[in-house]
């Protein structure tokens, strides 16, 4: 059986893409468990103490970026609406109660909601589970002495 020439092209690039995709699926597999470049997320952990510290890690991490764009949004508020074209006569308003216990107890709130698992994730780990083996090496040494004899 003769192929014509399309055939052989067909099957050509049929093997050149399996073979493409079989090397692009063991490179992904080959960084399983592997740190990689801009990785945000850690790696997959091996005990539940560590999938507390990834939870912990995220969690933190979610909240840092909340308040990052938070104080974005706060500052182009302010850049827009109280510069001087849009805003020629500036108030002269002080001492707003409500605004200065908000920016005392929404700290305070978001450092307690920090400070409760991380107080029990450092309890976790102060637990070390006892060992199913343990290896005991002892080393011996040996020492040489050269003497020369003439």
């Amino acid at each position: 059986m003769k192929m014509s020439r399309g055939q052989l092209g067909r099957r050509l690039l049929g093997l050149a893409v399996a073979g493409v995709a079989l090397a692009a699926g063991g490179a992904a597999f080959a960084e399983l468990g592997q740190p990689a470049p801009w990785e945000v997320r850690l790696q997959e952990s091996a005990s539940p103490v560590m999938d507390n510290i990834t939870w912990f890690h995220n969690f933190l991490f979610v909240l840092i970026t909340v308040i990052t764009l938070f104080v974005l949004a706060l500052l182009v508020i302010v850049v827009i609406k109280f510069n001087a074209k849009s805003n020629p006569v500036p108030s002269k308003t002080t001492h707003n109660t409500l605004i200065e216990v908000a920016w005392t107890l929404i700290p305070v709130l978001i450092l307690v909601s920090i400070s409760v698992p991380s107080f029990r994730l450092l309890f976790q780990q102060l637990d070390i589970p006892k060992a199913d083996l343990t290896v005991k090496a002892t080393g011996k040494t040996v020492v040489l002495e050269l003497r020369l004899s003439r």
